[in-house]
């Protein structure tokens, strides 16, 4: 049966007309057949499922159209061999699959399986550093950097331990996208450039096509950074050179981004939008939605700055309708369910130490007191004392039942933002495209203003719980703080609202205090709230900055002002009063009728 289903496997791959569109899928095709011809033996056997591995997951990177063929015909080999290795090795090529298709949530479980398995194989350590690399990027992918950098830690002694650098190569490179991208705040080129060309060095002990051509890539951006453009340009097109032999058209895609970013900030827009296409277009035949969402991304803002708003539009609903397709805040969702859990426990241990540690204190206390026949006046003293380490502990517990309760907090506004999304939204949809299915051709004219007139109330609706659901906890505030999440912020407004907003962070690049950040963008948005319904404001300028004590965050605008002696009526201005003074800092309101509004907010590091 086995070797019916390899000449079948082989029949199919010698005959198909793609297989002369890239050397490196010939090479491991070439490489099956050979071991094909040779007698049955587990040498055999293990060294075509190794190859078949290889050849399933490099199809999956280059989007070739036989990957489906391959990831079978990896399934079938695995089950009949019934080799622990090669069933790890399966899982993996599983969870490439989904992690290319955008299904982060099954990527990682598939990825996690495959860890196990190759853990108790033992032998090379190079498949499950792999496996650890691949679970680390789905992690950075939803946001988890800090638990995606110590998945990398882990699989760093593997990498190091094999002859084969790929896997080093690889957490080489994201230490350095690491330091690179604005994302991740950091923005330290010297060290970005550092962990670059350790890839460089390693380069020639790497067998990934991929490595080969996105390193260059990587050393045009930082040195691009650094001011060395000629050199950038070098590296750039070297890249293309490399890409376009492997058709590798994920490095195709990101270089032509890299391109069109150049002419973006040189204000060509025109050709920033011709670089722009290219990139989506070779995103698109990636098959990894990912690179797609990013490009779409791209381009939408690129057609923003250009002043065309109905491409700009376009693009950022295609972009927005991967996003919500890739399962993101399921991957976050679940990790935070088992980190609560994790500390829930952790807490109730340590609420039944203290306990236990007070009734033997008790106990002890009592018997001394018998036998030592401690008088009134030394008892009050020692009552006294108690008194106030009870306090002292009281005062320690409320703030763990503080810190519980924010996090509590954090976790149902995730699950309310869920469900108005996921639910209330789509049930909004369907009657929305209801209402407009029906034929009102035949309808008095009234009839149809009013169907007319509900089809865009609908649509308002939809949009509003949309943007309630996200404002409820942005992932950016959680994933990258406070002063992405505001930008976030300010971008929505000005799509959904005829008021001007601008923002202005002050080059603040550090995090704040989650709890801070959270009640800072709360109070946020309860004064753009205010302005909104009262101000009647057309511009209004936030910002936040900091200096040794403070994080200072001021709202203004030109609307119609207000009486100062009626400022603490309103129940949004009580709803800040009350989220300053819980932060311990102080707020100062500066209003004019027929001038506008400053508020002044000063939080305490």
């Amino acid at each position: 049966m086995k070797k019916i289903v390899l000449n079948f496997f082989l029949l199919y791959a010698l005959s198909t007309p793609l297989m002369a569109q890239n050397p490196l899928l010939d090479s491991l095709i070439q490489n099956i057949e050979g071991w094909s011809k040779k007698p049955p033996s587990i040498e055999r056997d293990t060294n075509l499922i190794l190859s078949l591995s290889l050849l399933t997951e490099r199809s999956i990177n280059l989007g070739d159209a036989r990957k489906v063929f391959f990831l079978d015909s990896l399934s079938r080999f695995t089950q009949k061999v019934n080799w622990l290795k090669g069933l790890g090795l399966y899982q993996r090529a599983l969870g490439k699959k989904n992690d290319v298709q955008g299904n982060y949530t099954d990527a990682f479980n598939y990825y996690e399986k495959a860890i196990q398995l190759l853990k108790k194989a033992g032998g090379d350590p190079y498949e499950l550093g792999y496996a650890y690399v691949l679970a680390g990027f789905v992690l950075n992918n939803n946001g988890l950097t800090n638990k995606c950098l110590e998945y990398l830690n882990a699989a760093l002694p593997y990498a190091k331990a094999t002859k084969n650098k790929n896997n080093l190569c690889w957490i080489y490179d994201f230490l350095g996208d690491y330091n690179y991208y604005d994302s991740f705040g950091v923005r330290n080129y010297q060290k970005a450039l550092f962990y670059y060309q350790e890839v460089e060095k390693n380069i020639p002990f790497t067998t990934s096509p991929t490595l080969k051509a996105d390193n260059p890539h990587c050393l045009a951006n930082v040195y691009m950074k650094l001011g060395n453009e000629s050199l950038a340009n070098q590296y750039r097109d070297k890249a293309l050179t490399i890409a376009k032999h492997y058709n590798n058209r994920v490095v195709i895609f990101a270089t032509y981004a890299d391109l069109a970013d150049i002419y973006q900030q040189r204000k060509d827009y025109s050709k920033a939008i011709e670089y722009r296409l290219a990139s989506l277009d070779y995103a698109r035949k990636s098959g990894w939605k990912e690179m797609e969402s990013r490009a779409e991304n791209y381009i939408y803002t690129t057609y923003k700055l250009a002043g065309d708003y109905q491409n700009a539009l376009k693009y950022f609903e295609a972009h927005k309708a991967h996003e919500d397709s890739l399962g993101r805040f399921s991957v976050q969702k679940a990790y935070d369910e088992l980190q609560a859990k994790y500390k829930t426990e952790q807490q109730q241990l340590r609420i039944t130490e203290l306990e236990n540690e007070h009734l033997t204190r008790t106990r002890n206390i009592l018997i001394t007191s018998l036998l030592l026949g401690i008088g009134l006046v030394l008892y009050i003293i020692w009552s006294n004392q108690k008194l106030r380490s009870k306090n002292d502990e009281l005062q320690r517990k409320n703030k763990e039942i503080e810190e519980a309760l924010f996090k509590g907090q954090t976790i149902e506004r995730k699950r309310v933002a869920s469900e108005l999304h996921d639910n209330l939204n789509t049930k909004i949809a369907a009657l929305r495209w209801r209402l407009e299915a029906l034929d009102t051709s035949r309808y008095p004219q009234a009839d149809q203003k009013i169907h007319e007139s509900l089809v865009q109330m609908l649509e308002d609706v939809y949009a509003d719980i949309r943007l309630i659901s996200h404002n409820l906890l942005p992932p950016e505030l959680e994933t990258q703080g406070l002063i992405v999440a505001l930008h976030t912020l300010t971008e929505k407004l000005n799509l959904n609202t005829k008021t001007h907003f601008r923002l202005v962070s002050a080059d603040i690049n550090e995090r704040f205090d989650p709890k801070k950040a959270y009640q800072l963008y709360s109070i946020t948005l309860e004064l753009v709230n205010n302005v909104l319904k009262h101000a009647q404001a057309q511009n209004v300028w936030m910002s936040v900055s900091k200096n040794e004590q403070y994080i200072i965050l001021t709202v203004s605008d030109d609307g119609v002002g207000f009486q100062t002696k009626n400022q603490t009526d309103g129940v949004g201005l009580r709803n800040i009063s009350a989220r300053v003074e819980a932060l311990e800092g102080n707020w100062e309101v500066e209003t004019k009728p027929h001038v506008g509004t400053k508020v002044t907010i000063e939080i305490p590091f």
